[in-house]
């Protein structure tokens, strides 16, 4: 639920991207250059679909009077909408259409996208106060204008497909790919026949190559001007029109559309090379070599352009919005345009994002305020990973997103790609490598030049500069707290100090209870967020203080310090434990660190005349062969061992009781 929470505070729409974004973030994640990049995707789907997304209501309140009207409910408008409310402003969204959501709802197979998904958005954006006119095409900005409208966003998509210029594209049974997919999404169940080719090598080319083995379909073949590596669609959105059968013809081109009356075929012409020398799109073509593919139908998926009413009055820079780069202001003052019908064709997430931008810059206009320009913004300063560094990192698989196998999925428009098990979501998670979030000399003045960072180090990040001083690179540094822990300055500290501040708010919160209640815990146990907790092997324990047992989630056990485990008895504590996630951690020597941790923690016991026992770690080393047994049967035999001296201990009070009972009465 935080993770959700935390997701939707930057994003109007997580539960429709986290089915079809196309996660450039993860071509950003470091991880990459270890092994493969985070599913950062899939993991938000996880967090949607577990965090309670269904029940989250979003508000807004009216700030400000001036009225805005975003023509067209496409992801852009949608998204421009949706922060203009946030920023406190009345919004009227207007669709030709007589349902919500554009080229969401319309371009997009339900495989890929549900509809319940996108209503549940949409539901959302009507409870936060924002107007939908559905079948209501806008005709003229200047009524709009003459409505009381002071700003309008001008987001209309680019829906008109282009044509191939070919012999025979006029015959029936052509159709542009975006009519045929709205009509089946529409569920008119549009007849193709038993042989269909798709022209084209896109997202939306493989979505009606698809589609069309879904329609009852013998026979699929795709063809595009690209090879595989050039292909413009999505890598595995490629992979799984294969695997369904869709049979890609690549490096090919359209030479005539054969048959007389009706299409019988489509002849192909070799392509050699679809780009250039500099890299720009220019097919050029072997007509010598042809093959010819039968075809009851012919859907052309190669591109598509707006289609700009000669009444909006707009400038156009081609067959496009004509928009100012850092205002989006068009010619026209308080028109401001976005998305497909300024950019040409982009993906979803690329939409929602210019809606974003377009919202903000509405309420500059609004505000009087000029932005600043897209370079000014702030950059991240992270370099890569040192070679040293990536040696040290232990490679862990990826975990993919189980799939509906291909025959079955084919026959249906049911999602293609499942979502996360818990633990499976947990092992994914903990290869985050945390960029950013490392360890600093956050007080140099302490720093004794010990060299204990340097030595405990699992990935050689610290190093002596040219004045002999210690740094710590915050570009390198896994963020794994051994030298925090080990520092006897206590002279490092991580930058995000999230887990050693959450264990101390945590303890603090158990001792205030403790005050009001009176009730001490009978043990207190420091559990990985990722291993036993996250597993949920222990998530029945989990702040439950009926039976005794306080739990404390942490992100690494490496970070629990001597002091937590000697803090917990202060508490009151009988017993104290440590439970690990053993050679699953991703992280270098935290076993090592923790056991190191656990025997200073017993030395000190030991002087004050505990019974060393009853401080115990739960650290499989071994996935397999845990000689500790699993971890519920090792949690149960320790309840039992510091039951017993606890029960043993009040055993001893009540006879010490007696006896002076017996003394005093002799």
């Amino acid at each position: 639920m935080e993770a959700l929470q935390i997701i939707r505070s930057d994003n109007p729409f997580p539960s429709v991207c986290a089915y079809i974004c196309s996660h450039p973030c993860e071509e950003a994640c470091r991880r990459k250059q270890v092994d493969k990049p985070v599913a950062i995707r899939a993991l938000k789907r996880f967090a949607v679909e577990f965090g309670g997304d269904r029940m989250v209501r979003s508000e807004a309140k009216t700030i400000f009077p001036e009225k805005n009207a975003i023509i067209g409910s496409g992801p852009a408008g949608m998204s421009c909408a949706f922060y203009l409310r946030k920023l406190g402003y009345p919004v009227t969204v207007f669709e030709a259409h007589s349902e919500i959501g554009g080229m969401l709802r319309f371009g997009i197979p339900q495989y890929r996208l549900p509809k319940e998904v996108l209503d549940g958005e949409i539901r959302r954006m009507t409870g936060m106060g924002i107007e939908f006119r559905t079948s209501t095409p806008v005709v003229s900005l200047d009524l709009l204008f003459e409505m009381g409208y002071q700003a309008i966003f001008v987001s209309i998509g680019a829906q008109q497909s282009r044509r191939l210029g070919v012999e025979g594209e006029n015959k029936p049974g052509i159709v542009d790919a975006i009519t045929f997919l709205r009509e089946t999404n529409l569920g008119l169940k549009p007849a193709i026949g038993e042989n269909v080719v798709i022209i084209g090598g896109g997202n939306v080319a493989i979505d009606a190559s698809r589609s069309a083995l879904r329609l009852g379909a013998k026979t699929v073949n795709l063809v595009c001007l690209e090879s595989r590596s050039e292909m413009p669609a999505f890598p595995t959105d490629i992979q799984y029109a294969e695997e369904e059968g869709v049979i890609i013809n690549y490096s090919w081109g359209v030479k005539a559309i054969l048959g007389k009356e009706v299409i019988t075929g489509v002849e192909l012409k070799r392509c050699v090379a679809a780009f250039d020398t500099d890299g720009k799109f220019n097919p050029a073509y072997d007509e010598s070599i042809t093959q010819v593919l039968l075809a009851d139908t012919v859907i052309t998926a190669i591109g598509q352009v707006p289609q700009i009413p000669e009444s909006y009055g707009l400038k156009t820079r081609g067959s496009t919005i004509l928009v100012d780069p850092v205002t989006l202001n068009t010619n026209r003052k308080g028109v401001f345009a976005g998305g497909d019908a300024s950019s040409g064709p982009a993906t979803a997430i690329q939409a929602l994002a210019n809606g974003r931008l377009a919202a903000l810059r509405i309420d500059d206009y609004h505000r009087h305020r000029y932005p600043r320009s897209m370079e000014e913004e702030s950059k991240s300063s992270i370099g890569e990973l040192s070679s040293q560094t990536i040696q040290a990192i232990r490679k862990i698989s990826r975990y993919e997103p189980p799939l509906v196998p291909p025959e079955k999925r084919k026959k249906v428009f049911q999602p293609v790609e499942k979502v996360y098990g818990w633990e499976t979501a947990a092992e994914e998670a903990r290869r985050c490598l945390r960029c950013g979030s490392g360890a600093e000399i956050l007080f140099p003045d302490k720093c004794a030049a010990c060299l204990t960072c340097l030595r405990v180090c699992p990935y050689s990040v610290p190093r002596i500069d040219q004045n002999f001083d210690i740094q710590i690179p915050a570009d390198q540094c896994q963020a794994c707290g051994i030298c925090v822990t080990r520092c006897p300055a206590m002279a490092i500290a991580l930058r995000k100090p999230w887990d050693r501040r959450y264990i101390d708010e945590e303890m603090e919160r158990y001792h205030q209870k403790i005050k009001i209640t009176g009730s001490k815990p009978l043990i207190i146990g420091f559990c990985c967020q990722y291993g036993l907790f996250g597993t949920s092997l222990l998530a029945g324990l989990w702040k439950t203080t009926g039976a005794g047992i306080w739990i404390i989630p942490v992100m690494c056990i490496a970070k629990v310090e001597s002091y937590h485990f000697l803090k917990a008895f202060e508490l009151g504590a009988e017993g104290v434990f440590l439970a690990g996630c053993g050679e699953q951690c991703s992280r270098e020597n935290t076993i090592t660190e923790a056991k190191a941790q656990i025997k200073r923690a017993r030395s000190v016991l030991a002087e004050l005349g505990f019974d060393i026992n009853q401080l115990q770690a739960y650290l499989p080393e071994q996935k397999d062969n845990n000689p500790e047994g699993t971890p519920e049967k090792w949690l149960e035999e320790f309840i039992g061992h510091v039951g017993s001296l606890h029960l043993k201990s009040l055993l001893t009070v009540e006879e010490k009781v007696d006896r002076s009972k017996s003394e005093t009465f002799k």
